[in-house]
């Protein structure tokens, strides 16, 4: 048996995010200063011995300024196509237990927005939109699989 054949695949790369909600049920989203510029929810690459949960707890410092508690799991979503990686991506409900949102690094938020799940921007994430759409029909604990419909292959990592 030849080596390659012995060898297990690689794991997809992990993230975390969370989705902050204020009193009218609107969507805290931020807006990327890289790449396509895309739209999502605080969040970002879960470090090397981090769990999901402490990953998205500190995005939420780094990227807005905030702390927050987890209230819960919307899902996990494996992330494939688009001419990236494969990328395993935890999204979690959270509220804000101190600070104001703003945006904190410039290089990597360009703006944030609290949205109306029914006018939220575009273009939006995929694991994000997974994600609201599963809120919205009250899914909690979703594992499922979203192909990203963006190319991406010319979007840095």
């Amino acid at each position: 048996m030849s080596q390659a054949a012995n060898q297990w695949p690689t794991a997809p790369h992990q993230c975390a995010g969370v989705i902050l909600r204020d009193d009218q049920n609107c969507v805290l989203t931020v807006r990327q200063a890289y790449g396509l510029r895309l739209w999502g929810v605080p969040g970002g690459v879960i470090d090397p011995g981090e769990t999901p949960h402490t990953a998205a707890v500190r995005e939420a410092l780094e990227e807005i300024g905030v702390h927050v508690e987890l209230t819960g799991i919307i899902g996990t979503y494996l992330l494939t196509g688009g001419g990236w990686p494969d990328i395993q991506a935890y999204m979690f409900t959270a509220n804000i237990t101190a600070g104001t949102p703003r945006v904190v690094n410039e290089r990597e938020i360009a703006a944030l927005e609290w949205r109306s799940p029914a006018d939220l921007p575009s273009p939006l994430l995929p694991d994000v939109a997974a994600a609201l759409e599963d809120l919205r029909m009250g899914h909690a604990g979703a594992v499922r699989g979203v192909t990203r419909q963006l190319d991406l292959s010319r979007a840095p990592l």
